[in-house]
């Protein structure tokens, strides 16, 4: 069985730690993410309005980052990031030679598939109250983590054939995006 990406986003940045200044974002992520269980009944294969409203709105990484800039900022863009009405995939790394003291990273993901409520809860993510995403059939959930000299916070947005998470961490708990924070672009980039 796989686990929501949320899961596994906070499992790769949270293990791979200093080993990601040495490591692309394919290398770090695709496996991983491929094993990935989104657990929806939402196929895959069906086109989701807010994904087409995205990459309209959105039709590049550097453009989705701009919703991001203070967070990705001095932060490099991973290769074979992806903004397409099936699948949004950016990320961006902290560049080789970067100091410890200095990893972050900073990963959008926005995919047909949903999660529902009760999954969330079984999982430990705390729901964020939101009336604009309520009112679409949704909900919000975060997971903040810190930890002796990291803090990552992961943000999703669930509605009907969208699913937003966005996961911002580093050892700079001022550089880690808030979850009303995360919701906020979520909700950008959804056009709530």
């Amino acid at each position: 069985m796989r686990q929501k990406r949320i899961h596994t986003g906070a499992f790769v940045f949270l293990t791979a730690g200093a080993a990601l200044t040495a490591c692309s974002a394919e290398d770090s992520t695709v496996g991983i993410r491929n094993a990935a269980d989104i657990g929806s009944s939402t196929s895959a294969s069906a086109e989701s309005p807010y994904l087409v409203k995205i990459a309209q709105n959105f039709p590049s990484c550097e453009a989705i980052g701009a919703t991001l800039e203070r967070y990705i900022d001095g932060l490099t863009p991973a290769p074979g990031g992806v903004v397409s009405p099936q699948r949004v995939n950016c990320v961006w790394e902290a560049g080789a030679g970067e100091p410890p003291s200095g990893l972050r990273s900073v990963e959008v993901v926005v995919e047909p598939e949903t999660v529902t409520p009760a999954t969330a809860a079984k999982t430990g993510l705390v729901v964020v109250p939101d009336s604009a995403i309520e009112a679409a059939g949704g909900f919000a959930h975060s997971m903040p983590i810190n930890m002796a000299g990291t803090a990552f916070t992961a943000t999703g947005v669930e509605l009907p054939q969208a699913s937003v998470s966005i996961t911002v961490g580093g050892r700079d708990a001022a550089m880690v995006l808030d979850p009303a924070g995360g919701v906020a672009v979520a909700k950008q980039l959804l056009g709530l």
